[in-house]
């Protein structure tokens, strides 16, 4: 199978799971909004954010070497798999601590044992799920994606509009749904478990898998920083309700984030194919263009119908949020940048180390600004943080990499991009319907300046030829 072909297979196979599930998660909102007061929708959002980082830290991160190692050609599935469960093992006893720290905050107490269990299988259904990945089984891996989101649907409406359960329900639901995913990876994986305890703990095997993902769990927790911290400060300095706002307004750019979760899966499996070919800069550098073009038309398509749809998509009490959603735009436009480097240089050269500085870069920025800006700016500052520090870490990477690996990311091509997608940002404020109307003049010069790319993608596409 060609370079391109394997890629947009890997890319449909894996958007199949994903934009499904993140599309089912993207229609849930408006139940949400409509059952949960903005303070409850605040404090759910808040602990269930915590419980996102709990779950790969109990685990002690794992799921990032399972998948890498089992990805090596010689790999040993069942070696893996053992290591993979004595590692949880432990994780779960230390996991435990989090049920009486819970109790030491007015905002997560009572929930202790929420907590911990919608942590312990948000982090396992990962693990197994990544398996499937490592083991090429991108179908599965999807399957289980969808599995888990009609779930989490199914479980939110019976848990908060049938029973009213309110936020107890709602962490009741991802508890549930996790679990059942966890049971379905391996049954499809064919994961015998009591055989995988009988062949007990491989040393060299166990120790290199750990020193690969223990290395993940401060990465993600610098990640959570940006991702997640400003909540917490927006909570901590402004209300639940404010939190409330602010995370609605990351749904929307959640969309573009799907997009670059879904090519960062498959282009995981083609960099580690093409890392020892000869054109494999020269591939990635086109493969690099297309996705700098791919993220700004995308982005800027949807801050074209942002307002309106914003309208009808959430209730009043939350219209306002759009006001952030054109920050976070832009700031997961530079990271969509800053995954691809990840991917084409530190995983297929399992260098977690380069992964942790980098979020280290970006996260201790995005703690100084979002201290200094919240305050001053309100929920604007905290958006302003991420958008910073997301562009913190794609500038690391390249710099970090370019040595060894000298992308070209800032040709023209790019640049041109990048001038639009921030143009495209900042007309947004403008008052309706001259922002419209700016916005879609700038995605029209796009389409114009690509249009020989696009007509000669699209040619050779139709011929089956390879693209590059």
């Amino acid at each position: 199978m060609g370079r391109i072909k394997y890629l947009i297979k890997n890319t449909f196979l894996f958007a199949l799971g994903s934009f499904g599930s993140r599309l089912v998660v993207f229609l849930l909102v408006p139940i949400y909004t409509s059952v949960l007061l903005p303070e409850e929708y605040g404090v759910v959002d808040l602990l269930f954010t915590i419980c996102t980082i709990l779950g790969p830290i109990i685990t002690l991160n794992i799921s990032e070497g399972v998948m890498r190692f089992c990805l090596d050609k010689d790999s040993d599935k069942d070696k893996i798999l053992s290591n993979t469960f004595f590692i949880i093992l432990i994780g779960m006893a230390i996991g435990a601590l989090t049920i009486p720290i819970s109790g030491l905050f007015d905002v997560s107490k009572g929930y202790g044992l929420l907590i911990y269990f919608c942590s312990l299988f948000i982090g396992c259904a990962q693990v197994f799920l990544y398996y499937l990945r490592g083991i090429e089984k991108p179908l599965l891996y999807s399957v289980g994606c969808i599995i888990q989101t009609l779930l989490i649907a199914l479980f939110n409406i019976v848990f908060l509009i049938v029973f009213k359960w309110g936020v107890v329900g709602y962490f009741r639901a991802y508890i549930c749904a996790n679990a059942i995913t966890s049971l379905f990876c391996l049954l499809v994986g064919k994961v015998n478990i009591f055989n995988l305890i009988k062949r007990g703990v491989d040393k060299n095997l166990f120790q290199l898998m750990l020193k690969y993902s223990v290395a993940f769990i401060p990465n993600t927790f610098m990640w959570w920083i940006m991702n997640a911290s400003d909540r917490v400060v927006v909570t901590a300095m402004i209300g639940t309700a404010a939190n409330g706002l602010y995370s609605v307004s990351y749904k929307i750019p959640g969309l573009v984030s799907v997009c670059n979760t879904i090519f960062n899966q498959a282009w995981s499996y083609s960099a580690i194919k093409e890392s020892n070919s000869e054109d494999r800069l020269q591939f990635t550098n086109r493969i690099f263009s297309w996705l700098v073009m791919f993220a700004a038309v995308t982005s800027i398509s949807i801050l074209l119908v942002l307002k309106p749809v914003m309208r009808v998509y959430v209730s009043a009490a939350y219209y306002d949020a759009w006001k952030y959603s054109p920050i976070l735009l832009l700031g997961n436009f530079f990271l969509i940048l800053g995954s691809f480097v990840g991917s084409t240089t530190y995983t297929v050269d399992k260098n977690s180390y380069g992964m942790l500085k980098s979020g280290i870069f970006g996260a201790i920025p995005n703690i100084i600004l979002n201290t200094i800006m919240i305050p001053i700016m309100g929920i604007a500052g905290a958006a302003i943080a991420t958008c910073i520090s997301y562009f913190i870490v794609t500038a690391f990477r390249i710099w970090d990499t370019h040595q060894s690996f000298p992308l070209k990311w800032a040709s023209k091509d790019n640049t041109v991009c990048v001038i639009a997608m921030i143009l495209a940002t900042l007309v947004c404020y403008i008052s309706e319907p001259f922002s419209e109307l700016a916005t879609g003049c700038i995605l029209l010069f796009l389409f114009v300046y690509y249009r020989k790319m696009i007509r000669t993608m699209v040619g050779r596409f139709r011929r089956r030829k390879e693209i590059f």
